[in-house]
């Protein structure tokens, strides 16, 4: 048998499930896209932020649905105008620095803030 050809055929299981766990990555990508109404962009007004080390968690207010984010340090406060887009959602994600759990999350890497004037 062709060492080569056997080797090739091993790494075929391997390439599938990438290819898998690529898709149902982005299937979920679109799913929460989906879910949130929009798939460029998502957000609301601020209802309470608070800062632990690295990070601000925001709970925000779309329509009569409050939901939570986290983000890397952000100067935010009540009453502004939060969105972002393209957010990694996380069900029951337990926070140590809060010794608390969200039962959804979602984690944006870049937020953008319209202040309350």
């Amino acid at each position: 048998m062709n060492y080569a050809f056997a080797f090739v055929l091993g790494l075929l299981p391997l390439s599938l499930q990438a290819a898998d766990n690529n898709e149902g990555f982005q299937a979920t990508r679109q799913l929460t896209g989906e879910l949130l109404n929009d798939k460029e962009s998502f957000g609301g007004k601020v209802v309470d932020t608070m800062d632990v080390a690295d990070y601000t968690y925001v709970q925000f207010a779309h329509g009569k649905e409050k939901f939570w984010l986290a983000t890397s340090k952000t100067k935010v406060k009540k009453g502004d105008s939060v969105s972002f887009s393209d957010p990694q959602t996380m069900h029951k994600f337990h926070s140590k620095s809060l010794n608390r759990t969200f039962d959804q999350i979602y984690f944006v890497t870049t937020l953008n803030v319209k202040p309350q004037f």
